[in-house]
């Protein structure tokens, strides 16, 4: 049983070092017109798309702002940026999810923003399998950056209270804190249990300020919520400590699911899912 255990660690360690691309694009880029490239339609979740196959059907679709996806004949849905190294857009009862391409030698990694490496579409139901490439209409030059070289940091993690101060003082919609049980732990192994090196951003993305239209969407809504804490009731699970295995996708993603379960069913329902069975068995994960 011990030897079980072992290799099952093992394994959430290696998903969760595997489980991001060092492809690098924002939102902004994914904006325009893209061509989806299909291949042969009617095959079933199994299907295998390391690579796309011969091209049967081309779907043109245009990204907009606000997150809005638009085909040439008028079919609207929306689409979602997945971090920095994919999206998904959902359209006209269809889904489809690809990577951005990239490529990498040695140290030195290119992204390109304006292509997709094969990925997967299926109707809303999960049916009707296919595999299809994406390109931008707008050609965008090839992005060049720098990928980590391993340097270990042996030095015990020490927190900067002041920084926690700072952080408290200039916003209350959440409170920072310190977590005793880091200081435990080397600043390596703490980049290890945040995602890796390869989450790691060249330079700080700026937010985009608030447009007219979607400060129009948000006038409606509460200035403050907390699904832990409607009229006292909870509709969250508690937070599971993930250790040093990384896959932090795959314990948001569960998590995400597993709340949204007990918001539709009002508590009836409290499930519980498996973050490994996404990082070993699911071929999304990267």
């Amino acid at each position: 049983m011990k030897a079980v255990l072992l290799c099952l660690v093992a394994l959430c360690c290696l998903g969760g070092s595997l489980g991001d691309t060092p492809a690098n694009c924002t939102y902004e880029e994914l904006l325009g017109t893209w061509v989806f490239q299909l291949s042969k339609v009617g095959q079933d979740k199994n299907i295998d798309c390391s690579t796309a196959g011969p091209t049967v059907k081309s779907v043109t679709v245009h990204l907009q702002k606000l997150s809005q996806a638009v085909d040439d004949l008028g079919n609207t849905g929306f689409f979602t940026i997945i971090y920095n190294q994919g999206f998904e857009v959902v359209l006209n009862n269809y889904k489809w999810f690809g990577f951005f391409k990239y490529s990498q030698e040695g140290s030195v990694v290119k992204s390109y923003c304006d292509q997709t490496l094969p990925g997967w579409v299926h109707d809303v139901l999960g049916n009707n399998w296919a595999c299809f490439t994406g390109k931008k209409v707008q050609r965008l030059a090839p992005k060049t950056s720098y990928s980590p070289q391993p340097n270990p940091f042996l030095q015990l993690f020490k927190h900067d209270m002041s920084f926690v101060e700072r952080i408290n003082s200039v916003q209350n919609s959440w409170r920072a804190t310190a977590y005793r049980e880091h200081e435990l732990f080397t600043i390596q192994e703490l980049t290890r249990r945040a995602g890796g090196r390869k989450s790691y951003f060249p330079r700080r993305v700026k937010s985009t300020p608030a447009s007219p239209e979607l400060l129009k969407k948000a006038a409606a809504l509460p200035e403050q919520w907390d699904w832990r804490n409607v009229k006292g009731v909870s509709y969250v699970n508690p937070i599971r400590n993930q250790g040093s295995c990384g896959s932090c996708y795959s314990f948001a993603t569960m998590g995400m699911l597993e709340a949204r379960i007990r918001i539709q069913t009002n508590n009836t329902q409290q499930p519980l899912f498996s973050p490994q069975q996404v990082v070993s068995c699911s071929q999304y994960s990267q």
